[in-house]
């Protein structure tokens, strides 16, 4: 891997780190979002706070991270393993922000972003499963979270190369390790209740 790779990946974690929607509640809240509602530091938590537009300039600001890290690299003519290394590297950054302890967000909006720009393709696929995944279950955000366990082995299904699948499969479960505690709701409710 050559320099410009390395550098790019590490720009790639440091602005991951960039959370908008910590800063936005800080900055016109004097508050710490992660202290707030569910603790994350994602659009709909800033949502709760600041209303509609605090929950689209986070939703903007996450993808726009995405979308930056990867056309970065781009920009730099890296390797197709590079570029799928800095896309994991901005999620990484989002949801491990070294500036803020570690303790970030769960990378939906940022993955997102950082997708559109490195394939559209995987970004279409991506809506796709997840349109697909609710017509079978109701809600959203766990419809999402299914469509990224997924899309590693629809990508891997259209062609991808074999880093390409392992580096969103890394990807994908980094974000389903920062939901954790949703899916294991979401599973501890769907469970029959014991009887007494």
């Amino acid at each position: 891997m050559t320099g410009k790779e390395i550098i790019c990946i590490v720009s790639a974690y440091l602005l991951g780190g960039i959370c908008s929607g910590y800063y936005l509640v800080r900055i016109k809240c004097r508050q710490d979002i992660r202290e707030q509602g569910s603790g994350g530091v994602g659009a709909r938590n800033v949502g709760r706070i600041l209303g509609r537009s605090g929950f689209i300039i986070t939703l903007l600001g996450d993808s726009l991270k995405g979308v930056a890290a990867v056309s970065l690299a781009r920009w730099f003519v890296v390797s197709e393993t590079a570029l799928a290394l800095v896309l994991f590297a901005v999620i990484a950054g989002h949801i491990w922000p070294a500036v803020l302890g570690f303790r970030g967000g769960r990378g939906i909006a940022t993955a997102i972003g950082g997708l559109l720009t490195f394939d559209p393709l995987l970004a279409l696929l991506l809506a796709g499963l997840t349109g697909v995944m609710m017509i079978f279950r109701r809600g959203f955000i766990l419809s999402g979270l299914a469509a990224f366990l997924l899309l590693p082995c629809a990508a891997l299904v259209l062609g991808a190369t074999v880093e390409r699948f392992v580096i969103l499969c890394a990807s994908s479960l980094i974000i389903l390790f920062a939901h954790r505690e949703r899916i294991r709701c979401a599973f501890a409710s769907s469970l029959p209740a014991r009887e007494a």
